[in-house]
């Protein structure tokens, strides 16, 4: 299954890629979103931070939510230190879309920051007891090798190793970003709560997506933080292993496939015929898809700052609108 990401990876058409490994036309300016409970980004570079425009929709003098931090911890490692200049000069983490548009929409009862460290492994988590999610020097630096080696032995160049660990940044963040809303926010969660936050994860990625990605980049983005789960999985495993708290790295990936295609089936089908996804899960992943976008944007929107409220059916409606609008952007020669 690897095999057949790879080759599909081959008709990859990468948007040029901002920060850490080449994500420096980012830092020129701020890029500001458009923001919904669960909607979709567009962003604009302007020299200084707009506001965000979704409020339009409510009341003029009604509150914000809670404002993210950002810190860069300097490593103690001299190996790690050239990762840690990257993303701190390039402020990596407030360029990350879904955390941007995220940022002041919630009403949150704790600060929530955002922190680069060095962990001793390859890792990201969120520490309650302190408020933050914090992403591993280490992990960056294993992501940027594995997309050098699947660029150069896939003779993809060296862009797509800046879209490789972009891609699976913006899911890893935002998959913790989830256990942080559902610790602050005690949002109800039936089944296992790391697929929950996989589901969270997804349907950031697809619906804060930047103005200038297609939905099929959208998708390849989501494949690529797939590939991640495939390059983790061990393939045989022992009784801890079945008892995690995590779906097996292969189940994690199918998982992800079906939310893709279930997202809309006749443009991605090419899923199911090119075999990243049984006949029989993807006559159901219609559903599944529709459940996770709407579960979770109905466990949200109640804690959505005034500023920015809306209903849920205007949230879909402007979901709708702006995914039109990006494919209309995709298939022009230039942006306005």
């Amino acid at each position: 299954m690897l095999q057949k990401f790879i080759i599909a990876l081959l008709s990859l058409t990468l948007a040029a890629v901002c920060g850490a490994w080449g994500y420096s036309a980012w830092s020129r300016g701020t890029v500001a979103l458009v923001v919904t409970p669960a909607g979709a980004s567009a962003p604009v570079p302007v020299a200084e931070a707009a506001p965000k425009p979704v409020a339009r929709f409510a009341a003029a003098n009604s509150a914000s939510g809670a404002d993210f931090s950002y810190e860069y911890v300097a490593p103690r490692s001299a190996a790690l230190l050239p990762v840690y200049e990257r993303v701190r000069d390039a402020d990596l983490l407030r360029k990350l879309p879904e955390i941007d548009t995220l940022d002041g929409l919630l009403v949150l009862p704790r600060p929530l920051r955002y922190v680069t460290a060095e962990c001793k492994s390859a890792d990201a988590f969120y520490l309650s007891a302190k408020g933050e999610v914090v992403l591993c020097y280490e992990t960056l630096q294993v992501l940027h090798e594995q997309g050098q080696a699947l660029g150069r032995d896939n003779k993809l160049g060296d862009e797509f190793a800046r879209q490789y660990v972009l891609a699976n940044t913006r899911f890893i963040v935002a998959h913790e970003t989830g256990h942080a809303l559902i610790d602050q926010l005690d949002l109800a969660i039936t089944g296992r709560e790391e697929d929950a936050v996989d589901q969270l994860a997804t349907t950031l990625m697809q619906r804060f997506a930047r103005a200038d990605e297609s939905p099929q980049q959208v998708a390849e983005n989501l494949r690529m933080a797939g590939n991640w789960f495939l390059a983790r999985a061990q393939g045989q495993y022992n009784l801890d292993a079945y008892a995690d708290e995590h779906a097996l790295g292969e189940q994690r990936y199918f998982n992800l496939q079906c939310l893709i295609y279930g997202g809309n089936p006749a443009r991605f089908v090419n899923i199911v015929t090119d075999g990243d996804l049984p006949e029989a899960r993807a006559q159901k992943c219609p559903d599944e898809a529709r459940r996770a976008g709407r579960s979770w944007l109905r466990l949200l929107l109640p804690h959505v700052a005034p500023k920015y409220a809306m209903t849920e059916a205007k949230a879909n409606r402007f979901f709708m609108q702006q995914e039109h609008a990006r494919a209309r952007n995709a298939e022009g020669p230039y942006l306005r």
